[in-house]
């Protein structure tokens, strides 16, 4: 499908090679010059339209370094405002804050999945196909640059495929608290298994 039919249907909630083009300043993003098809037919697509999100996902900042976590977050720091990252560091040293963002389409909900909601890791792994923690990031920012501050998941968390060093499942999300309590940011978390070494005395 043509990106221009893909906007058409999906209105704002489409970002494509125009869209990413007016992102400008530390977060400029560098378009290759060809992008792969988007392969999501049309009748599929106005069934989404008000419930997902598609972007194109690019490899590379303007000044060609790799689109990961942590420069995401590099990025964002430059800011001094908003939007942000929560203020937290357990995560540095991960590896999964390295990997590279891949060049395609990316068709993700904008909520989340009812059914999934309060659903334990291991069934959520098993029930779901989870997006990477570096696309989800990188949806999340880039739309809010792109659709007015809009606050993807904003007291939500979401699930990712990512695991940390230890094996933990990794989730990311909920900008905002809604009690009030904790600072506003882009939160990184992981949720920690059961394992041998846990038990009583």
């Amino acid at each position: 499908m043509e990106e221009a039919k893909a906007r058409e249907i999906l209105g704002k909630n489409f970002i494509g090679i125009d869209e990413l083009k007016k992102i400008s300043g530390t977060f400029s993003l560098e378009i290759p010059a060809a992008v792969p098809e988007i392969s999501y037919d049309e009748v599929y697509l106005k069934n989404h339209k008000a419930s997902h999100l598609l972007v194109l996902c690019v490899e590379k900042f303007f000044d060609c370094r790799d689109i990961s976590i942590i420069e995401i977050k590099n990025k964002i720091a430059a800011y001094e405002g908003t939007p942000c990252f929560y203020n937290q560091d357990w995560y540095l040293n991960e590896q999964f804050i390295n990997k590279p963002l891949e060049l395609k389409w990316l068709l993700i909900s904008k909520s989340v999945i009812d059914e999934s909601r309060a659903m334990p890791a291991d069934k959520i792994v098993a029930t779901y196909k989870l997006n990477s923690a570096v696309e989800l990031t990188y949806a999340f920012f880039v739309n809010y640059f792109v659709n007015n501050a809009e606050k993807l998941w904003n007291n939500d968390y979401v699930w990712c495929s990512d695991v940390d060093d230890k094996g933990d499942q990794i989730y990311v999300g909920r900008y905002t608290d809604a009690s009030g309590l904790n600072a506003d940011g882009f939160e990184i978390h992981r949720h920690l298994r059961i394992k041998k070494n846990y038990g009583v005395v």
